[in-house]
């Protein structure tokens, strides 16, 4: 961890060296804010937003060119770098605002003669958000909202604490994205962002596990079936390393003895063999419910992992995991959360313990129970932020 934070200093300290102070200091500071002449005027204050510390977002310190796309949006909008930064988010490496932006840039430069009027309908999960406003050419046009219970996803707290509030905020973007749509060309919200991110991250190809539950559906491939093979590539989901060893056939066509079972008759992780007569087993669940218990035992002193205490890049790869997998939740499909899951257990560095990836399946499954339904997101979200030893502010 000092070493990523002595990385991250030597690149600021670089940034700076390289702010031209000819060219900044003549960048004009009025009672307005600033004022750019040129373009060498706002890399350079990119510059210096990069370097600015806690008065911007940690995912723009030492970063001049995300920076420099904040400023470009500020000056579109005419507004304070620094006001926008504070609002913007980076999803999934894309750079995304608070929903409140969108409202306050529609009400500022949409062509309307007049505010937006903001009209509910219905109680409940039933309740609809109109959206009416009048044109300066006199055209009058309205959208109304789905129903509160069918808009997805719902990844801020403020869907369960505001819902009026945050139902407006989808119901005016809505609006703009239909009549207006130049005034926010190119700007999302993070719940916009974390949607179109969410549905494009499905593998166009089956994965690894589809795979092989396709072999163990087709009779005619049963022969030959190669348990090294299947061992190597079940074991690099979990970033584990394969132990690969060497049984004769009948062990690789048999059902399983009871002593390759859990005590829950789930079959332990790492440990793959293809059933005859029962339907496949979803290898991934299997894990998760191993590596979940594994972590139950560790949160709460057993003897399994009790020792093993999170080092700081474990606990920096674990927050990113919860951040990646609650913003995916919102989707509400199992299989995208699993999809995510994958990709990132085949991306954990080697260095992450076996107790932070067992943590990390177990915040899977959680997600998973959401999206099924069975767990109410709030209390899940509280539940994730235990697991990782965070609050829950720094997840969503």
């Amino acid at each position: 961890m000092n070493q990523i934070a002595t990385q991250s200093d030597s690149r600021m300290l670089a940034i700076e060296e390289k702010i031209n102070r000819d060219v900044s200091s003549a960048i004009t500071v009025g009672v307005g804010g600033i004022t750019f002449q040129n373009a060498g005027e706002v890399m350079e204050y990119a510059k210096m937003m990069a370097v600015s510390g806690s008065a911007v977002p940690k995912h723009l310190r030492g970063q001049p060119g995300a920076c420099l796309g904040i400023i470009d949006d500020a000056i579109r909008f005419r507004t304070s770098p620094y006001a926008l930064a504070r609002k913007s988010y980076f999803v999934n490496d894309n750079l995304a605002y608070e929903a409140q932006v969108i409202a306050g840039v529609i009400n500022a430069f949409a062509p309307l003669k007049q505010r937006p009027d903001i009209k509910w309908t219905g109680e409940g999960p039933d309740r609809v958000c109109i959206v009416i406003a009048e044109f300066k050419d006199g055209a009058v046009r309205e959208v109304k909202s789905p129903k509160l219970k069918d808009i997805h996803p719902k990844n801020s707290p403020l869907w369960k604490s505001d819902p009026d509030q945050q139902q407006s905020y989808y119901t005016l973007r809505s609006f703009a994205r239909r009549w207006c749509p130049e005034i926010i060309l190119g700007i999302y919200d993070v719940e916009e962002m974390r949607f179109a991110e969410m549905r494009d991250v499905s593998p166009e190809q089956p994965s690894v596990m589809q795979r092989l539950q396709a072999r163990q559906e087709a009779p005619q491939t049963r022969e030959g079936f190669d348990q090294s093979f299947v061992t190597r590539e079940t074991a690099a989901l979990t970033g584990e390393a394969a132990s690969t060893q060497t049984e004769d056939n009948s062990q690789s066509s048999d059902n399983p003895s009871p002593s390759d079972e859990g005590s829950d008759g789930a079959m332990s992780p790492g440990h793959t063999v293809a059933a005859t007569n029962s339907e496949p087993a979803d290898a991934a669940d299997t894990e998760e419910d191993a590596q979940a218990s594994e972590t139950s035992k560790a949160d709460h002193g057993g003897q399994s992992a009790s020792s093993s205490e999170l080092s700081p890049d474990d606990r920096e790869w674990l927050l990113s995991v919860a951040k990646q997998l609650w913003a995916a939740t919102g989707i509400g499909e199992q299989e995208l959360v699993a999809g995510i899951a994958n990709d990132l257990r085949n991306k954990a560095p080697e260095a992450i313990s076996q107790v932070a990836r067992a943590k990390a399946l177990s915040i899977v499954k959680q997600c998973k129970l959401v999206c099924f339904g069975e767990q109410e997101a709030a209390d899940t979200l509280e539940l994730i932020a235990g697991i990782v030893g965070v609050e829950t502010k720094d997840i969503v």
